[in-house]
């Protein structure tokens, strides 16, 4: 994916918690909309702080007997001693600062992408989205494409999926195997790439 999109402006948002944009692309340019499974927060949530969890959950590992953890290691928060949770959107999910300064910085990228006096061709790159939260994605990005002069929307998914009316000269959609038809588009860059073109 990264080498598709080199030389471009690019973010990412995602609702995806496994941390596999962040392999690849720098923090300051995702926003994790459902949070990421590499912290922790309070299970309360007490305080507005997440904290990366590698090396205790290394260290829950390393104290595993069979298949259960002692209490020992678990981890309790720094503030009121609740146990400590993925920081995953369920009905406790901290919407604190860190998520907020994802949103803002989404949200910033697109101002600047998109308002009349900084107007770009973007592409709104829709990668297996499935149909559950189809208000944090999918629909909004209809709307941009819809709205904007210089936005294209594409969609890659398993299976295929409706184009809404307004945007049928606005949108692709392309169904089948997402990593399989990513290196299909790979392939078929560099041989423009080779050419010149």
């Amino acid at each position: 994916m990264a080498e598709i999109v080199r030389g471009k402006e690019v973010f990412i948002l995602t609702t995806n918690v496994d941390m596999q944009f962040e392999r690849v692309f720098p923090q300051n340019s995702i926003c994790s909309y459902q949070g990421n499974v590499g912290y922790f927060q309070c299970s309360q949530p007490c305080h507005d702080r997440i904290y990366p969890n590698e090396n205790i959950i290394r260290e829950m590992c390393e104290n595993m007997l069979g298949m259960r953890i002692p209490s020992e290691p678990l981890p309790r928060c720094r503030v009121c001693g609740r146990i400590m949770v993925p920081w995953v959107r369920d009905d406790t999910f901290l919407e604190g600062r860190d998520w907020k300064d994802g949103v803002i910085r989404y949200e910033s990228f697109l101002k600047q992408c998109l308002t009349k006096e900084n107007a770009k061709s973007v592409l709104l790159l829709e990668l297996g989205v499935g149909e559950m939260t189809p208000g944090i994605i999918k629909l909004p990005f209809w709307e941009m494409a819809y709205k904007n002069k210089g936005a294209f929307y594409v969609c890659m998914n398993q299976e295929d999926s409706s184009s809404p009316e307004h945007l049928k000269n606005k949108s692709l959609y392309i169904d089948g195997d997402l990593s399989k038809t990513l290196q299909d588009l790979k392939q078929i860059m560099k041989g423009k790439a080779g050419t010149g073109k």
